[in-house]
């Protein structure tokens, strides 16, 4: 009887040591482990990223801004309107016009990008100036020159023409190896989109309203403080990126676009107005190689 006592033990042991042998280690449960063969994580790690921001300078072409206010007795056309924009720094990160950039290199070689962009541009029609007026006004016909004032008609679009587009990139290689410190490559872009903007206007001494700029009433179709899909947009930009240090670049392009708006909010009624738009942005970008944190397979 004395040898129980140890037979025991021994038995213990080796079923200890079995069962610690059929489960895994406890560590493996916080060891980060990424499933290489996910499509989400391979979209991330099979590829190069960039995200920058900037700010922009616009020049506007003459436009024709058409003013329907059927219950005034309004239909008239402002033809050759000058306008301008309203560039500054304001005292806030969003407060001059900005612009940001969001894309993904999707070829071996790192050249054809997909871009998604918001720019937030202004046009503001120039007060003062005079334009030929042409339609009914009060249900007379007119056909002759107008001052543009805030008696007759003031238009902003001050917060702003901001437009959402996706384009397509390409990159070429100038000097050095392509995303690498010190490198400088052509920057080529083409894309289309919709327009999101605010409008503010004053026509024969009526002001529009589309409410208080609120959570609640920050975005709407055809209504809210910025109006998103009223129109669209299509261009393209030129212009060339500098690798500072690698992954911090810089980027000047110069953009060239043509915008159709309409259903813009009036008083008792809605404006149209096409016009081209060319836009100088300057952009400080951060760049991020999936393969380098996940692995290239």
């Amino acid at each position: 009887m004395r040898y129980w006592p140890l037979l025991i033990g021994v038995l213990a042991l080796t079923s200890t040591g079995a069962a610690a042998q059929t489960q895994p280690a406890a560590t493996h449960l916080f060891s980060p482990v990424y499933d290489r063969s996910s499509p989400f994580l391979k979209f991330f790690r099979d590829a190069e990223w960039y995200f920058s921001v900037g700010v922009n300078k616009e020049y506007w072409g003459n436009s024709d801004i058409h003013v329907s206010q059927p219950s005034q007795g309004n239909d008239f056309t402002i033809h050759d309107v000058q306008g301008h924009d309203e560039a500054g720094f304001g005292g806030s990160l969003f407060g001059p016009q900005y612009n940001i950039r969001v894309g993904r290199f999707i070829n071996d070689a790192r050249t054809v990008a997909i871009e998604l962009s918001f720019d937030h541009t202004k046009f503001t029609a120039t007060d003062g100036q005079t334009a030929q007026v042409t339609g009914t006004i009060g249900g007379a016909p007119v056909n002759g020159p107008r001052t543009l004032n805030a008696a007759f008609f003031q238009y902003a679009l001050h917060n702003g023409a901001n437009n959402l587009m996706v384009n397509a990139v390409y990159r070429m290689p100038l000097i050095g190896e392509t995303n690498e410190s010190l490198s400088l490559a052509g920057i080529a872009k083409l894309g289309a989109g919709i327009m999101v903007p605010h409008v503010s206007n004053t026509i024969l001494g009526q002001s529009n309203s589309v409410g208080d700029k609120t959570l609640n009433n920050l975005i709407g179709i055809h209504n809210g403080w910025w109006q998103i899909g009223d129109g669209w947009i299509a261009g393209g930009e030129l212009g060339l990126r500098f690798v500072v240090y690698k992954p911090i670049y810089i980027e000047l392009t110069d953009k060239l676009a043509y915008s159709s708006m309409y259903d813009l909010p009036a008083y008792a009624g809605l404006i149209k107005q096409n016009v081209w738009m060319n836009e100088v942005i300057f952009s400080v970008g951060y760049t991020f190689d999936g393969a380098t944190k996940y692995g290239s397979r």
